[in-house]
């Protein structure tokens, strides 16, 4: 039988370093049942190593991340059907995620005010032109994702920036990202939830 098509809206925001803001509504479809209520709620690619990023429990249950990793792709991926590295992060077991509650991911030598936000480092984020994908870690079904897999080069820009979104060109490289607080689930389709 075919999937039911859900629809959702969210509007991201866009700030510059200068502290300039933009925002866009984003109409996102999804597939019923392939996304999760676990997702990319906060985005940051500064200056120098001020990377992180922020994974939200919407499921109103606590869980365990163990049951998910971050993939990622140097500079875009090949392909539509592989990543570089299937499990870049990953989660030891009973490392919990109270629901309603946000998980950060900071670069080791991110700026003191990043950091102590972080729960965990990681030296390998990116630097605005890598895909990162939030996956269920035993399946490897894609739950968000952030950059486009497989573009013609594969990388934005041809690999010397970020890839646009809501009309601001290279916003993956020196901008934060946030998710409007309506959205209730990831998107694996990131041309869509780009705009």
């Amino acid at each position: 039988a075919p999937s039911t098509i859900d629809s959702l809206s969210f509007t991201l925001t866009v700030t510059d370093n200068d502290g300039s803001s933009g925002y866009a509504t984003i109409f996102v479809k999804t597939a019923a049942g392939v996304s999760s209520a676990i997702f990319f709620s906060e985005y940051g690619e500064g200056t120098s190593n001020n990377k992180y990023l922020e994974i939200f429990n919407g499921t109103g249950s606590d869980i365990d991340l163990s049951q998910y990793a971050i993939a990622s792709c140097s500079n875009g991926c090949a392909d539509n059907s592989s990543w570089d590295y299937p499990a870049n992060i990953s989660f030891d077991s009973n490392t919990i995620l109270a629901a309603g509650e946000v998980y950060v991911i900071a670069h080791p030598s991110a700026e003191a005010q990043i950091l102590a936000q972080g729960d965990a480092t990681f030296t390998y984020l990116s630097n605005g032109n890598d895909v990162f994908g939030l996956v269920n870690a035993g399946t490897g079904e894609i739950i968000d994702i952030i950059g486009e897999r497989a573009t013609e080069d594969n990388s934005p820009a041809n690999g010397t920036g970020g890839w646009p979104v809501a009309g601001v060109e290279n916003a993956t490289l020196n901008h934060t990202l946030v998710r409007k607080s309506s959205v209730e689930q990831g998107n694996t389709d990131w041309a869509a939830s780009a705009g």
